[in-house]
């Protein structure tokens, strides 16, 4: 007869080993080779693009793409810089003062047209306003005849 202790270390190698075949069920494959990953991370850290333009282009978060910078920085020997640091500073400052001052541009042009409607809107409603006050007073002159001015009949 086997004995609970003589049993115990076969169900542990069980267990364990269906803990590690759920963990490899469990993980999906990447959509992205280790060689595009890489060349994803050498964009960014050549300073040809940002961690948003990589994580927008390849639908994946923001922290994927720096996890993927973070380990090709250790594959190339490149130690990480503190945030906010770096030369690239200054040129991504002029380039957001750039697209800042290009998008107050285009707000400026979309007002300027919103202005201009609204006025040519408002002369229509005058318009409108005015032609009902008239139609108004045909309706009321043909409901009580005895209101022409002259004091005809209306026909």
């Amino acid at each position: 007869m086997t004995t609970w202790n003589q049993c115990l270390p076969f169900a542990i190698n069980v267990s364990l080993a269906l803990f590690l075949l759920q963990g490899e069920l469990m993980t999906s494959k990447s959509r992205f080779t280790a060689a595009e990953r890489a060349d994803f991370a050498d964009q960014v850290i050549d300073g040809g693009r940002t961690i948003r333009e990589v994580a927008d282009e390849c639908e994946v978060p923001r922290q994927t793409v720096q996890n993927w910078v973070k380990a090709r920085r250790n594959e190339r020997g490149i130690p990480t810089p503190r945030p906010g640091s770096g030369a690239s500073t200054p040129e991504r400052m002029a380039a957001r003062q750039e697209r800042l001052e290009k998008a107050r541009a285009e707000f400026e042009a979309r007002a300027e047209k919103a202005e201009a409607r609204t006025a040519s809107l408002e002369t229509i409603v005058a318009r409108q306003r005015s032609a009902i006050a008239a139609l108004k007073e045909t309706l009321r002159l043909y409901m009580d005849p005895d209101g022409f001015e002259d004091g005809t009949a209306a026909a």
